[in-house]
């Protein structure tokens, strides 16, 4: 073994200890209350004979299209795989998941060192990614698990493709289709890739410039595996799903919520604290100088950067690029997405290993313009090191429970009713119901039309006996989403327990006529009173 190669196994070493230790405290977890007990625990699913309906199906097996967002079965059948290697013991799941992780640190430092050529800014880069507390979400979540999962075959297909600049041979550039069609078959912020592949082409050719026609044969043939990889996902996704992006909310809302999202984003990579698994941020309905004007300057701004960049540095050009990309599809998401739940931790992290590689780069050219700058540079580095370890660390604690992630998520986003109605629940699961219908009453003042809070009151309060209330609570659910059969439902059982079963046949049948997601269930309740009757 030559000494470059005992350096690289030992920073290697290091970066993959450093991963480890900031976020070991997930090692003690269990299964989360938010999706893991629905996605995995209680999951009928995961069964080897169901893997075939993974590659036909969304995540969640709506049987209505507009109701199928997301399409990702290298997720299922990773969920599939550690359940059947591990069984239901948490400490495995999550072990997985952090090596899940550690290989795509590995990966950045891989990256650095092909698109830098430096090993110390290499080594930087990913010790940055390592220990950045915006990904906690993605590795401590095991629901969340989606995003290191694409992150391996995003880097994975990128450095084949790499490696095919550098050999020409065939085999590269087979891995890099295939993992091209892995990465979107496990994160949709994967459909970035073709494009950074295309671009990459563009700004530093494979072929010789002068020669114009080889040159343009050359870098077809270089984007041709990426682009077949995503072609397939394509089709494949739109046979399981019969649509690109379903439309929910009014485009003029997503649209000018965009600046916002782009400046929440920005500030999430160099400033990540008050991290929480819900925000305030909310789609706009009309534009204001703190939510529009000034995030649409800065975008304005960053934009104008961007294009300086390709005039005197392409590599940063292309690194403010990948920087972007990756955000786009949760950007379009907006169109799809519940109007408050629109940003979230994970979404950064494929963004974050091009911030990350931007941010080593740049201290690097700070430290060697002058002996001056080089002990304030190392000392800003290692400020930012152990002061993003110690943010993952704390933030990792956040999710060790239901009670800490959601009492963090009010105390950071006190107008949000999603995490509002959630730590309430399990305010009520442990028996604290004062504390519960207080937070609920809270809730419902700060906006008395949420659909969340009508209806979890209606069902607790069905569930302890206060059958009036109840009724009020899930009537007016009822009103505020028509389409939703659960809370038709639910009153229905209620009005079934007062003996009124007229009123509840009643109340079904109008629910025919509105509810679009899973009509079925309305039938076969109707069906279960009438036998009762």
């Amino acid at each position: 073994m030559t000494r470059d190669n005992q350096r690289h196994l030992l920073i290697t070493a290091c970066l993959l200890l450093v991963t480890f230790l900031v976020h070991a405290r997930a090692l003690g977890f269990g299964f989360c209350d938010l999706d893991d007990v629905h996605q995995i625990v209680e999951n009928p699913t995961l069964q080897w004979r169901s893997a075939p309906d993974y590659f036909v199906k969304d995540v969640w097996r709506n049987p209505q299209p507009q109701y199928r967002t997301y399409y990702r079965p290298m997720f299922l059948l990773w969920l599939l795989v550690n359940l059947k290697l591990f069984g239901l013991h948490p400490t495995l799941w999550h072990l997985a998941a952090l090596a899940l992780h550690g290989a795509v640190v590995v990966m950045v430092y891989r990256l650095g060192l092909r698109l830098m050529g430096d090993e110390l800014i290499a080594a930087a880069a990913a010790l940055l990614f390592a220990v950045h507390p915006t990904h906690v979400e993605s590795v401590v979540w095991l629901s969340g698990v989606t995003e290191p999962l694409a992150g391996v075959f995003f880097l994975g297909a990128f450095l084949e493709y790499l490696r095919w600049r550098e050999t020409r041979r065939t085999r590269p550039m087979v891995l890099c289709a295939l993992l091209t069609l892995l990465a979107l078959m496990a994160k949709e912020t994967s459909a970035a890739l073709p494009l950074l592949i295309a671009l990459y082409e563009c700004l530093f050719p494979s072929a010789p410039a002068e020669n114009l026609s080889p040159r343009i044969a050359t870098a077809a043939y270089a984007v041709a595996p990426t682009f077949g990889g995503a072609a397939i996902y394509a089709c494949m996704r739109l046979f399981a799903m019969h649509h690109v992006v379903f439309v929910n909310n009014s485009p003029a809302r997503v649209l000018m919520t965009w600046p916002l999202l782009l400046w929440d984003y920005t500030r999430m990579m160099f400033w990540p604290s008050a991290l929480a698994v819900y925000y305030d941020a909310q789609l706009l309905k009309q534009p204001s100088a703190a939510q529009f004007w000034l995030p649409l300057a800065f975008v304005i701004v960053g934009a104008a950067l961007l294009a300086y960049a390709f005039v005197r540095n392409k590599l940063a050009a292309f690194l403010g690029c990948w920087w972007l990309l990756p955000i786009v599809p949760a950007l379009v998401g907006l169109f799809s997405f519940p109007a408050n739940d629109i940003i979230h931790d994970r979404y950064t992290y494929l963004s974050s290993v091009a911030f990350v590689l931007l941010l080593a780069w740049g201290l690097s050219r700070l430290a060697r313009s002058g002996m001056a700058f080089r002990l304030p540079i190392a000392v800003l580095f290692l400020a930012l090191v152990c002061g993003w370890s110690m943010l993952t660390v704390r933030q990792t604690q956040v999710w060790s429970n239901g009670f800490t992630l959601y009492g963090n998520g009010v105390k950071v986003s006190p107008n949000n009713v999603r995490v509002r109605n959630l730590l309430a629940i399990q305010l009520f699961k442990a028996g604290d119901a004062p504390q519960a219908f207080a937070l609920w009453d809270s809730t419902l003042k700060l906006d008395p039309d949420a659909f969340d809070t009508n209806y979890a009151l209606g069902v607790t309060l069905f569930a302890v006996g206060k059958l009036p209330q109840a009724e009020f609570f899930l009537r007016r659910a009822c009103e505020l989403d028509r389409k939703k059969p659960e809370s038709f439902l639910n009153l229905a059982d209620l009005l079934v327990a007062e003996n009124r079963r007229d009123d509840a046949l009643e109340v079904l049948r109008q629910a025919l006529s509105t509810v679009d997601a899973n009509p079925d269930l309305l039938q076969q309740k109707i069906a279960e009173i009438k036998a009762a009757k």
